[in-house]
């Protein structure tokens, strides 16, 4: 007898979501975008800034506005898909960017060479008397101080539990504590607070920007992305840390790697500059009420299993129906953080559905109570950073998974298809 189709009460498929189960370090993230007056914009981070005479930032993607009046040569290449980055591929497949050249796909690409500069294959934008391009490639990028518009930052995702916070201390001393977004250097500056209000503040406003971790359960110096690289006057060798505290037009805080700190006159820094930190991970994790389990970001559901002799009978009903090779996270907050959290997987047995002297039977998918002592399968299995439970599993064969954990009435039910 063939069995009916399943029904999900998740109307999609769970695999279509990420899950925010990772914990994974990041390098070439975009941390902020430097806007010029020209029109151009670059994203990356400043690695080098000289206040008053320029600044230098590390690129990963920059659209840049010049004028055409100091182009010395033009040269126009056509790269094949294969010989592309990825991020040129997915930038063009979107655009619709590819040429067919004898069938072949291809994007045009040009190397510019300007009095004094070269870009090397990059993608025109805008041609004539100003000329605007974009570069995908990482590089590096020099601006007058004078030349730039403001610096914006990207903002943290809400599940982001590792990073930095900025708190304001205003000239009336109140405070103001969040996330800066959007500066513009000598003017104003915005900050994302913690209660989600963007408030917006004159410089002259701020006497003093100070910086922390941003989860204290967390070692510190796992949280900065980048760190502050800085050449002092009479010193042969630039301090390398973490600055907590910018006291406007006067003096900066500085923690060291070796555990110190040191209070640097602004009248004393040759320059600033940032360099990546190898010791940075980003941690992810999901708030979650107390007792509430989440399963792929979605609030999970347990089904009422009937239970007919030794066997616990799979019904039409499941939480939730993804395909093969789908990886499964779920995160529970539980009081009991030892909890028994058990997975395995149903299997075919010929089930009676009547009593009496003629008995029928029906092939049904069912697990047991054994099954849950002497078959668990392997699931990875942490604490996350703010005390929840998290379980990460594959389902890479068809059929059903069943989730138990003690404490809650009902099981996950996963129905697995191709």
């Amino acid at each position: 007898m063939t069995r009916m189709i399943r029904i999900s009460l998740l109307a999609v498929l769970l695999s279509a979501f990420l899950p925010a189960c990772s914990f994974s370090r990041l390098y070439a993230q975009n941390v902020e975008q430097v806007r010029m007056k020209s029109g151009s914009v670059v994203e990356g981070y400043i690695s080098e800034q000289l206040p008053g005479r320029y600044i230098e930032v590390r690129s990963t993607k920059a659209t840049i506005v010049v004028s055409s009046d100091s182009l010395k040569t033009k040269q126009i290449e056509r790269i094949p898909l294969d010989s592309l980055s990825e991020e040129w591929k997915e930038w063009a497949e979107a655009g619709n960017k590819f040429i067919d050249d004898g069938g072949q796909k291809k994007l045009e690409l040009v190397t510019l060479e300007f009095q004094g500069s070269r870009y090397p294959r990059v993608f025109l934008l805008e041609k004539g008397s100003i000329i605007k391009f974009l570069d995908l490639d990482p590089g590096k990028y020099r601006f007058n101080w004078g030349d730039m518009h403001c610096i914006s930052k990207t903002r943290r995702p809400d599940n982001l539990f590792s990073g930095l916070k900025e708190t304001l201390v205003l000239d009336d001393n109140t405070e103001v504590e969040g996330q800066i977004i959007e500066q513009y250097p000598g003017k104003d500056m915005k900050i994302l607070t913690d209660g989600g209000e963007i408030l917006s503040f004159r410089s002259d406003q701020v006497k003093e920007i100070r910086t922390k971790q941003l989860t204290d359960g967390l070692d510190l110096w796992s949280q900065i992305q980048l760190l502050d690289k800085i050449s002092v006057k009479g010193e042969k060798v630039p301090l390398v840390g973490f600055i907590s505290s910018r006291k406007s037009g006067k003096e900066l805080t500085m923690l060291l790697e070796d555990g110190h700190s040191r209070t640097i006159p602004l009248s004393n820094i040759v320059s600033y500059a940032k360099i990546p930190n190898s010791e940075y991970a980003a941690v992810y994790d999901t708030v979650l009420e107390d007792g509430e389990i989440r399963m792929n970001g979605m609030q999970a559901y347990f089904c009422t299993l009937e239970q007919k002799g030794p066997y616990l009978l799979l019904g039409e009903i499941v939480s939730a129906q993804v395909s093969t090779g789908t990886e499964i996270c779920v995160e529970a907050n539980l009081e009991d953080l030892s909890a028994q959290c058990t997975l395995v997987k149903a299997h075919i047995e010929n089930v009676p559905l009547k009593e009496g002297k003629k008995q029928e039977t029906m092939p049904i998918p069912v697990i047991s109570y054994e099954d849950l002592v002497t078959s668990s399968l392997p699931m990875d299995r942490e604490i996350t950073p703010l005390g929840n439970i998290r379980l990460t599993f594959n389902v890479d064969e068809e059929g059903d998974y069943v989730l138990y954990i003690k404490g809650k009435e009902g099981y996950i039910v996963i129905n697995v298809v191709k």
